[in-house]
């Protein structure tokens, strides 16, 4: 008796542990994140576990912590993959998700507004690839197009969310490169010219070679034309696992990733000003730095970048899973400055608390529900 109860003890602790550690592991691992009426919405890759902060009433100003208090999104269809999806729609508050199945292409979106799921959505026309790379999107607010990047002989393919129609680019980049490869890793961001940047990432084949941070692949979405924009100031290292983001004066704030030597690349925050031709590296002071982080998300909240998740890795290879939120104050240009927004608290298996988010003063024992 005392040895089946020994043995039950064992079990059990075993699969505590299993359970916890997933469900940690999970947290800091790899997410969307969107910014959509007050609230961020963190969209697990491939994974049907899915929520948001709402972030009405919290103010980035202060230095106040506030408790990770999560709400789930509705549960959306067994069948969709989340590979990277996209804003868009009429008022600019669904997240598309496009799905492949063999030879067959579904549109699913989820309306943020009133938190339910449209599944298997009619469109129009097709892209001109079979297979599609699941590789970030980016997406015109204006004009309700989303850009996906699929490879130097196919260019750009593009998604009509208003009129959910398929657009493909004539031109591709091919000519500017030696050999024909594809390219993953890079992360896009668009400019107010409609001019997408294409920053860090690798093209393969048999041989990788990476788009020195000196020179920036760059794709004029209205003249639907490809070339190579030349940059002064100090080059930061080349990378990937990184995010980069965009201020409303026009500055690219890349922040983290790891070198092709699978080191925390360097400098780890950077910014190119984009409001200079030519553009213009620069390394503002980082004040109160949160390590290096890589596989994290970033998206600006007026002045603040909000960072969150992913793994902080160190030259030591000691390396630590991410499970705080982080906000970096850009509105000093020389001088950035992070602080702490969000905690997770390892006080539970779930890490989907069922209230909004409050600072911690007024959080006592959080229940946390799947």
């Amino acid at each position: 008796m005392v040895h089946l109860l020994h043995t039950f003890f064992r079990a059990f602790i075993i699969l505590y542990y299993i359970i916890f550690v997933d469900c940690q592991k999970f947290l800091a691992g790899a997410y969307n994140v969107f910014y959509i009426e007050n609230k961020l919405y963190y969209i697990a890759i491939n994974v049907n576990k899915h929520f948001y902060i709402d972030l009405k009433n919290v103010s980035l100003e202060n230095e106040t912590i506030y408790s990770s208090q999560w709400l789930n999104i509705a549960k959306p269809p067994s069948y969709i993959k989340m590979s990277h999806p996209f804003i868009g729609g009429n008022s600019n508050k669904k997240l598309f998700f496009i799905d492949q199945s063999l030879d067959v292409l579904y549109v699913d979106t989820f309306n943020t507004k009133l938190n339910k799921w449209e599944a298997n959505n009619s469109y129009n026309g097709l892209p001109n690839t079979k297979f599609l790379l699941f590789d970030s999107w980016v997406f015109n607010e204006t004009t309700g197009i989303s850009y996906s990047f699929q490879g130097l002989n196919i260019g750009v393919v593009m998604f009509d969310t208003i009129n959910f129609a398929w657009i493909n680019s004539i031109s591709n980049p091919q000519n500017l490169f030696p050999r024909s490869s594809f390219l993953s890793k890079c992360i896009p961001v668009l400019l107010s010219n409609c001019q997408i940047l294409y920053i860090g990432g690798e093209f393969s084949n048999i041989h990788k070679y990476q788009i020195l941070m000196d020179r920036i692949l760059t794709y004029d979405s209205i003249k639907d034309s490809w070339q190579f924009n030349n940059t002064t100031g100090k080059t930061p290292e080349w990378r990937k696992y990184h995010t980069v983001v965009l201020t409303s004066d026009g500055r690219i704030i890349v922040y983290g990733g790891q070198n092709n030597l699978s080191m925390p690349a360097t400098p780890s925050l950077t910014v190119l000003d984009t409001s200079k031709i030519p553009f213009e590296w620069s390394t503002p002071t980082e004040e109160n730095s949160i390590g290096r982080l890589i596989h994290h998300t970033s998206v600006m909240v007026k002045n603040y970048m909000i960072t969150a998740f992913g793994t902080n890795v160190s030259e030591k290879g000691d390396d630590l899973d991410n499970y705080n939120i982080y906000k970096l104050d850009t509105s000093n240009l020389s001088n950035y400055k992070w602080s702490l927004l969000s905690n997770y608290t390892l006080q539970s298996i779930s890490p989907f608390p069922n209230t909004t988010i409050k600072p911690n003063s007024e959080v006592n024992n959080a229940s946390f529900n799947e």
